[in-house]
């Protein structure tokens, strides 16, 4: 008997279209970029979305064609001809693949480039131009995804991540697989429906511990005791995305009843828009947000700089959590920052040697001017770290590791200020150990990130403060000059 023969890929970015700079080839290679065979031997032992399809494909003896597996961290709109070239090699790949049983796609949802509102609608379409109709094609995407009903009509089935901090990317890959499996097996005839709410969420109300998700996601796990329910994805959407289709949604993948499904996503949905009223975000000016955080007893005490949250799109060297950090007389408080300029003068300096320098605020106008400061630097290395969370936000794209490029660690006072080359979002504690700050012994951490911070750093910290820091993330989505979105949208509109 023939082996059932399943393709393998995958092209991932979460773009923020307001970011001054553009994504290139160069973010993938820094990313993650593998070909072939290459992605099987490095991606296979993780805990991302494609380890859990290849766990399955390898129990039931499927014959695994990898094709091109690439992410880049969140950034700017995506130069055209990156993404061309990155396309037509999946879809090339793709096509020597052939014949084929089906096809399992990781994409992120909420991908834009210089010339397309909805590239993932256009890799499935040119993925379809391959396979044709008949084999199908189930998609594992992220709950920030801004889904579109092109999108539901190209692919069988779609799955998302139901946990945000994102720790659950394996297990929804396995779940995609074994939809294959239904699917392959004549289980099920699945049909997709979506229903796009009413709600731009910013990503700090996109927390699936909070409302309103997870009303909507404990609605959606009901729906899929139902035995033609296949699955019920929630997306939160990326505020940050200015397209037509930005927006919190759920797509329901039901057996062989369009109806159904399209009823399904939209009493999920409703539940999502019922919930808004409940969300909670509110944030203090920073040097507000340091004195609360050092009234806390004992320590780490988090705070969350969301506005530059570099799993956002930020560039990570936002300067006022720095600064409030510098205007008080506190011992152990860790920052980190990405700025290369900053890190190549630490390196020409040397491990014991004082440098005084410019520090963050350099790449775009969003985040803060530059802080000049007089420290000692600590420690240099290559900047490449092993994963503390093998499930961890970072993990469930990545793999096994991060390479923040070449690193270092300055002491400035009782400042503790991790500098980066690559911007290096906190979703793993391993990002400050590699460099020898303990995370444990800082009475405070600030945190470039929304909610993926908290799988890593809740488990250890004594309290959170929430800063209200300026920078591309910022809650206040009214600051930005939204010119596609399909309106009305809470909260920028009537809130009714």
């Amino acid at each position: 008997m023939k082996p059932t023969r399943i393709a393998l890929g995958g092209i991932m970015h979460e773009t923020h279209t307001f970011a001054e700079v553009p994504t290139g080839m160069r973010d993938f290679e820094i990313g993650t970029l593998h070909r072939g065979v290459e992605m099987l031997e490095q991606m296979g032992d993780t805990r991302a979305g494609i380890a859990g399809m290849m766990a399955v494909g390898a129990a039931h003896d499927w014959e695994l064609l990898p094709t091109l597996y690439t992410m880049a961290m969140p950034s700017g709109v995506i130069e055209q001809a990156t993404y061309d070239t990155l396309a037509d090699e999946l879809v090339e790949r793709l096509r020597a693949t052939l014949p084929l049983d089906g096809v399992l796609l990781m994409l992120h949802g909420a991908m834009v480039t210089d010339d397309l509102l909805d590239p993932e609608a256009d890799i499935l379409r040119r993925v379809r131009e391959v396979t044709g109709p008949d084999i199908p094609v189930v998609v594992e995407m992220d709950l920030h995804g801004n889904i579109s009903p092109a999108m539901t009509e190209l692919a069988d089935a779609v799955v998302a991540f139901d946990a945000n901090p994102h720790i659950d990317a394996y297990e929804r890959g396995v779940e995609a697989a074994e939809i294959m499996c239904e699917i392959l097996d004549g289980r099920v005839a699945p049909v997709v429906g979506i229903y796009q709410t009413h709600l731009l969420l910013s990503p700090q109300v996109t927390g699936t511990a909070d409302l309103p998700l997870r009303a909507a996601l404990e609605a959606a796990w009901r729906f899929e005791d139902e035995e033609d329910v296949v699955c019920v994805a929630v997306f939160g959407g990326f505020a940050y995305a200015d397209t037509p289709f930005t927006r919190c949604s759920v797509v329901a993948t039901v057996d062989g009843d369009l109806g159904r499904a399209r009823q399904i996503a939209v009493e999920v949905g409703a539940i999502a828009e019922a919930g808004i009223g409940s969300a909670r975000f509110a944030a203090v000016p920073p040097d507000e947000a340091v004195r609360q955080a050092l009234a806390i007893p004992g320590g780490p005490v988090i705070l969350v700089d969301s506005a530059d949250n570099i799993g956002g799109g930020t560039p990570g060297d936002g300067t006022d959590a720095l600064r409030a950090l510098l205007a008080v007389d506190v011992r152990e408080a860790t920052v980190a920052i990405a700025d290369p300029a900053a890190v190549r003068a630490c390196h020409e300096a040397g491990v014991g040697e004082q440098i005084d320098m410019e520090i963050g605020g350099k790449a775009d106008s969003w985040h803060g001017a530059p802080v000049r400061v007089t420290g000692e630097v600590r420690a240099l290395t290559d900047g490449y770290f092993d994963f503390e969370m093998a499930n961890s936000h970072l993990a469930s794209f990545r793999g096994k590791g991060m390479d923040m490029g070449p690193s270092a660690w300055l002491r400035v006072g009782g400042i503790n200020i991790a500098i980066n080359t690559n911007k290096t979002p906190p979703f793993d504690l391993g990002q400050l150990r590699s460099l020898g700050i303990e995370p444990e012994s800082q009475k405070l951490i600030a945190v470039k990130a929304a909610v993926a911070y908290r799988a890593a750093y809740l488990p250890i910290a004594a309290g959170v403060v929430e800063m209200d820091t300026t920078g591309l993330c910022t809650a206040n989505l009214a600051r930005f000059p939204y010119r596609n979105l399909d309106r009305p949208l809470f909260p920028l509109d009537d809130p009714a």
